[in-house]
């Protein structure tokens, strides 16, 4: 026996078509939730980013405060020339372990980029006017000063 039910077909689509836009619409919450929490995620590496790269900064700061500090002699605020390649004078005698007037890669790691080419050492006069270089680069106004603006750290 035949029994009617009490939608028909078209009560029946109606039931399948709201049940998959409800499931789709379930579908949609959790794919906001998952972007939700990947752009929560992203947020907070970010902030720790910030707060590393902050925390370096300051790092750097306190270096930098350092160098000039010892750099600036007579405690002008500013580095002359003089100051400079007096540090240069004294970092080349202290590298200087046996005393020969000159710096080899086994006194000094950089030597191979300070060097003429064909030698394997560096003279002191040529390691001061290697720094000689290196002050009037940092010199960025030209006024004969290096200031704590102009300190960069990573050249000394």
């Amino acid at each position: 026996m035949k029994t009617n039910s009490l939608f028909g077909k078209t009560g029946l689509y109606i039931l399948m078509f709201t049940t998959l836009v409800f499931a789709a619409s379930c579908a949609n919450q959790n794919k906001k939730k998952s972007t939700a929490k990947k752009i929560d995620q992203e947020s907070v590496n970010s902030k720790k980013s910030a707060v590393h790269e902050e925390a370096q900064d300051t790092v750097m700061f306190n270096k930098k405060l350092q160098l000039f500090k010892k750099l600036d002699l007579n405690k002008d605020n500013k580095i002359s020339e003089k100051e400079y390649l007096t540090m240069a004078s004294e970092k080349f005698d202290q590298l200087d372990k046996n005393h020969d007037g000159k710096l080899t890669v086994e006194e000094f790691d950089l030597v191979s980029t300070m060097a003429p080419k064909g030698k394997d050492y560096v003279t002191k006069p040529e390691f001061i006017a290697h720094y000689k270089e290196k002050f009037l680069s940092m010199d960025k106004n030209k006024d004969g000063y290096v200031t704590m603006e102009e300190l960069d750290v990573r050249e000394n």
